[in-house]
């Protein structure tokens, strides 16, 4: 069942309060920064003792990744209503920049491409190059060598240990350019890229000065062990049942908004874990407005649960299971997996 039009207004009016516009002052942003930085100088410093705190770095870095994205939809930091129109950053360029050699991904390409598939979420008739499945009819319409190659890089097991080390190692070494988001600059791309491989190769040398190969392939290991956290966390914060992936008109704000709400799920995580997720799991709330950074998504949720009776959440159970959803069905409007999962029972 979906939401009417008036139901969404409503729903968009009670979360205005918890955007970014409306916080106080910086005090708790920098607080949430400033206990984020201090646990990953912590954590290096720890694995100089002893690996086995490799997960306690992985963690840490999963939270400075969610303050980069935060920073990078301009709601981490206050802005003004008036100044974000306007493109006006204020500290959310700059601490996005300052995080980039600790997740190995750059301010501008996220803001850029993770921008685009803000705007163009669960729309069919768009080219979101962050969905992490096909549809049936596109998967039926590849050649057989074609066929062949995406059931084995869809394999789960293979895409995300594969997958991360694309995304955040071997994409700054290439340079390319996305033909579907016109609001990427050329030059600024480029010139991003260089900086950001600069700031790896200076950030990893200095670990190495202080704490020689086995520190630095400590942290290698640990940020690849975030990636992997990363990205199970986006292919289950969309590619989960009951699906919504359809085609309308982009203009069409109703229809936008239900794809938001609908094609975003509500991920279950352990209390354990919430500081380190951010608040990333209310992702129904995220993509109906990014302006409201992760640390007020929570509150923002809880206060308002009974309006969202009708989004996706999704269990610890159902988590597993999605993992394997390889395919969408546009027909039945369910994501699916191959044959040999469904019969291992990895379907939801």
């Amino acid at each position: 069942m979906f939401y009417t039009k008036e139901e969404i207004d409503f729903i968009k009016k009670k979360i205005e309060k918890w955007k970014v516009f409306f916080i106080q002052d910086n005090r708790k942003p920098f607080m949430h920064l400033f206990i984020t930085l201090l646990g990953i100088a912590l954590s290096i410093y720890l694995l100089t003792k002893s690996v086995y705190f490799i997960p306690l770095l992985s963690l840490f870095i999963s939270r400075a990744f969610m303050i980069f994205h935060d920073c990078c939809h301009n709601s981490f930091f206050k802005v003004s209503e008036k100044e974000h129109n306007e493109g006006k950053r204020g500290y959310n360029k700059i601490t996005a920049q300052l995080l980039e050699m600790f997740i190995n991904y750059d301010e501008y390409t996220w803001t850029k491409i993770h921008g685009h598939h803000h705007s163009i979420h669960g729309n069919r008739n768009e080219n979101d190059t962050t969905r992490t499945v096909i549809t049936v009819d596109e998967y039926n319409s590849l050649s057989p060598i074609k066929k062949f190659l995406y059931r084995i890089i869809r394999t789960p097991i293979i895409f995300f240990l594969l997958t991360p080390i694309y995304v955040f190692f071997i994409n700054h070494l290439i340079i390319y350019y996305y033909k579907d988001n016109k609001k990427i600059d050329k030059l600024d791309y480029a010139k991003s890229k260089i900086f950001i491989i600069l700031k790896i190769v200076l950030f990893y040398y200095i670990i190495y000065k202080y704490g020689g190969i086995k520190l630095l392939l400590s942290i290698i290991l640990s940020l690849y062990l975030a990636a992997i956290i990363g990205i199970m966390f986006f292919h289950l914060q969309h590619q989960v049942n009951i699906g919504y992936w359809k085609k309308f008109d982009n203009n069409n704000q109703f229809e936008y908004d239900k794809a938001q709400l609908h094609g975003s799920s509500l991920l279950k995580v352990p209390n354990i874990f919430k500081p380190f997720t951010f608040g990333i799991e209310y992702h129904h709330i995220h993509h109906i407005t990014p302006r409201i950074p992760g640390y007020n998504l929570q509150k923002c949720h809880e206060e308002n649960e009974k309006l969202f009776n009708k989004i996706t959440t999704v269990g610890y159970k159902q988590a597993v299971k999605s993992l394997s959803h390889t395919l969408y069905d546009e027909k039945k409007k369910r994501y699916i997996s191959f044959d040999l999962d469904k019969k291992l029972g990895l379907q939801h």
